[in-house]
């Protein structure tokens, strides 16, 4: 097998897959453990070059590297935690042989491991960069390796964290199902087609596309956008605060020591009058002093004048006096040697500056900043004390590298900065972790009322069934509170709806909302339909209840009513109204008129079934008949204001009504019209029953009795009886319209005594009294009926 057959195997992708996704952070964590995580501080007291002159910390020997400025402390015992990185590695791998072999599954206490391994790398690595980077140039140096080791650790805590929170979401089936349904709303948003996009429509889609998704913005991404945002304000001005206060207080602090300093060395140079001796001491003492000092300035000057003229008082001087040349460099702390020329002496300009800091007392509160050999000095003015006044000599210049000076203020910046970055992170997760806390019962509430809300569509959309058990609501909210109290509320209110439903028909259900209300603001929905219309009745119910109960008889009734209602619903069917025994359903769409058929041969098929259990039970057994016609008609609300209902009103809902009552003079069980039959004589067998005309009409119509449909005559071994009956009768027919009597007299008793067909019988009747009293000569064979 080669290689490349076995990289496209894809249960080898799989494992592979597997394999990397396991192991993966385990390597990173063992990677991170033996690799440098950060570099010592830079020395700020030499030369600019000795700044590159760091050394590495290598995260093993993080808790006892000398090269990390780090007292011994709770914060030193914390750093040996980084030892748990190698135990995190050692569970993986453990609890990947568990898996295998025992069938155990860690997965869950494995994260966690992962989790906190990453988490103490990261503490590691913030008290590493807390303690060490002392300057700006500390980051310029710190190797790309480091940084990208920092970056990975960073990035798999994020991915980690928030997988964690995603892991805790989908632990949830509530909210598995909410983020489907959500999913299902967006995709109603508007389309947004790339070949339009730069046109007037395309434009407009996708405005409307934005603003879909913006009103589809859920509440708790609003409060997790809107309390993250607070957090970030709050901390970043307490940053700003904070940083600013305390950057006025630390210069303060250090420019009182820096003039402190300069005063001291301007004391000395007039005490001692000028000699050399005297100042030269003072220096020396200075230089060892500045060994030990927390805060070394980097040199102390003395730039003096042997000019005799002018002579400049401090007392007199005025911004507009001349000013003696200040260019001997008479005493320092430093190398001369190494010190700029331009330094050891003064222009004009800066004396003439130094003296009005000084005149202003500027020089107490700050310093003065050298933005080319990034310096700050504080200077102050050398005197002779003369009878006359103070005789200005020269200036007492003491020199501070910024970074030296200002390197407890960057470090208290870099720890601020690292403890908002962490609160910042973890105020991120917390506000995700509160909305899900808060809003998450709200949005399964809104979830199960959705689908409550999706059944009533469907019910009113006619794509379910009327039935109590479609309409459910599930209260899955845990909590105890407010939401949980409207839980229950809503689920009380689609219990209430769910036992009024069954009371009210499936069409008025549908059309409710249409009518016309007490305002009269919506329009009328009365429309014209073409519909099917199926009546039934149970014949002798009347009679077979006299005696009983009421309690027994509304049970009977509403057995035999039940298995009706079914039958029609399955058949997409639907139940206009209940009369008693009587019951009117219709049906509609292109298949009406066999679907009406399809149920009226599975009512027949039920009742008859009752019938066999009522003549085992030893009780009384009822039959049905059944009236079938289609039509258009006219259908809207019927009522007054107060109680309405929707209806069918028309010649077709009375004929059919006539057919199921014209079943009682033939004798039969279920007659349709010539419409209906026109509609299902290819997949029912069919008689033509007679031509008649109905009580209340003129106009006659030929009726049909249903036998059975084809393919049930099929698997019942029926047919040809069926077919039999069929021919016999409907040749007794032909003969009876032709008056020939005995030709039709013939039929008609062969197949009442063959089949013990009724509806023979009904025409043996009428020939023996047509032979006596003969029709007239322009009979035509219709028979009118004069009952309902």
């Amino acid at each position: 097998m080669t290689i490349g057959t076995i990289l496209r195997n894809k249960n080898f992708k799989t494992r592979f897959v597997e394999y990397v996704s396991y192991f993966l952070p385990a390597a990173v964590l063992l990677l991170l453990f033996f690799t440098p995580i950060s570099i010592s501080s830079l020395n700020l007291y030499e030369k600019d070059e000795a700044l590159s002159q760091v050394c590495e910390i290598l995260t093993y020997r993080l808790p006892f590297d000398t090269n990390l400025n780090l007292e011994f402390g709770f914060v030193r015992i914390l750093l040996w935690l980084v030892y748990f990185l190698p135990c995190s590695v050692l569970f993986s791998i453990t609890a990947f042989i568990l898996k295998k072999k025992c069938a155990v599954n860690l997965a869950k206490l494995n994260y966690a491991f992962i989790l906190a391994g990453f988490s103490i790398y990261l503490f590691c690595m913030a008290v590493c960069l807390i303690v060490n980077a002392n300057c700006f140039a500390w980051f310029l140096s710190v190797p790309f390796h480091i940084y990208f080791t920092s970056l990975c650790a960073i990035l798999a805590h994020f991915y980690y964290s928030f997988y964690g929170i995603v892991c805790l979401r989908k632990s949830n089936p509530e909210y598995e199902e909410f983020v489907k349904m959500r999913e299902e709303d967006a995709e109603k948003s508007p389309e947004i087609q790339a070949s339009t996009l730069f046109t007037i429509a395309g434009i407009s889609a996708l405005h409307k596309h934005f603003k879909h998704r913006v009103k589809r913005l859920s509440v708790k991404t609003k409060f997790t956008f809107v309390i993250t945002g607070l957090i970030i304000v709050i901390l970043l001005a307490f940053m700003l605060l904070i940083l600013n206060t305390y950057k006025k207080m630390f210069i303060e602090a250090v420019s009182d020591v820096g003039r402190a300093q300069a005063e001291q060395t301007a004391a000395v140079y007039d005490s001692a009058d000028g000699r050399n001796d005297k100042i030269s001491a003072f220096f020396e003492e200075l230089r060892v002093s500045n060994d030990y000092a927390e805060t070394p300035f980097e040199r102390i000057d003395i730039i003096v004048t042997y000019d005799k003229e002018p002579v400049v008082y401090l007392e007199t001087w005025e911004p507009n006096t001349e000013l003696p040349n200040f260019n001997t460099f008479a005493y320092t702390t430093g190398k001369p040697k190494t010190i700029d020329e331009e330094e050891k002496s003064l222009t004009s300009e800066q004396a003439v500056d130094y003296l009005k800091r000084y005149k202003s007392e500027a020089y107490k509160k700050d310093y003065v900043y050298s933005k080319t050999n990034k310096t700050c000095k504080y200077i102050y003015p050398v005197t002779f004390s003369r009878k006359a006044g103070k005789k200005l000599t020269g200036f007492a210049i003491v020199t501070y590298k910024q970074q030296v000076l200002m390197r407890q203020y960057f470090r208290t910046k870099v720890f601020v900065f690292t403890l908002i970055s962490i609160f910042l992170y973890l105020s991120v997760i917390f506000s995700i972790l509160l909305a899900d806390f808060i809003f998450n019962p709200l949005l399964f509430l809104r979830k199960n009322v959705k689908k409550t809300s999706r059944a009533i569509e469907k019910i009113l959309g006619g794509t379910a069934k009327n039935a109590s058990n479609t309409l459910k609501f599930y209260d899955t909210i845990k909590t105890k509170d407010e939401i949980k109290d409207l839980s229950l509320e809503i689920g009380e209110m689609v219990g209430l709806i769910k036992g009024i439903m069954p009371y009210v028909s499936f069409s008025t259900l549908q059309h409710a909302e249409k009518v016309s209300d007490s305002d009269g603001k919506k329009s009328n929905s009365t429309t014209s339909r073409d519909l099917c219309f199926l009546f039934t009745d149970i014949r002798g119910f009347t009679s077979l209840c006299e005696g009983m109960p009421p309690k027994k008889v509304v049970e009977i009734l509403n057995r035999y009513l039940e298995i009706e209602t079914q039958i029609i619903l399955d058949n997409n069917g639907d139940i206009d109204k209940f009369v008693g025994d009587e019951m009117m359903a219709f049906f509609s769409g292109p298949r009406k008129e066999i679907n009406a058929c399809k149920a009226a041969m599975e009512i027949r098929a039920a009742m008859r079934e009752q019938q066999q259990i009522s003549m085992e039970d030893g009780t009384t057994y009822v039959s049905i008949g059944i009236g079938i016609n289609s039509g258009k008609v006219t259908f809207g609300p019927v009522g007054s204001r107060a109680r309405k209902d929707f209806t069918s009103i028309g010649d077709a809902v009375n004929l059919a009504a006539r057919l199921e009552g014209a079943n009682k003079a033939y004798g039969s069980k279920s007659i349709i019209t010539e419409t209906v039959y026109q509609k299902l004589r290819d997949m029912f067998i069919c008689r033509e029953l007679d031509f008649i005309t109905v009580k209340g009409k003129t106009e006659p119509v030929r009726i049909y009795e249903i036998l059975q449909q084809k393919t049930q005559a099929t698997k019942a071994n029926s047919a040809n009886k069926l077919l039999e009956i069929k021919e016999l009768f409907e040749t007794g027919l032909k003969f009876y319209r032709e008056q020939e009597w005995e030709k039709s007299e013939g039929c008609f008793s062969e197949c009442a005594l063959k089949y013990n067909d009724m509806p023979s019988v009904v025409f043996l009747d009428r020939i023996r009294h047509f032979k006596v009293n003969p029709p007239p000569k322009d009979w035509d064979g219709v028979f009118k009926m004069v009952v309902k």
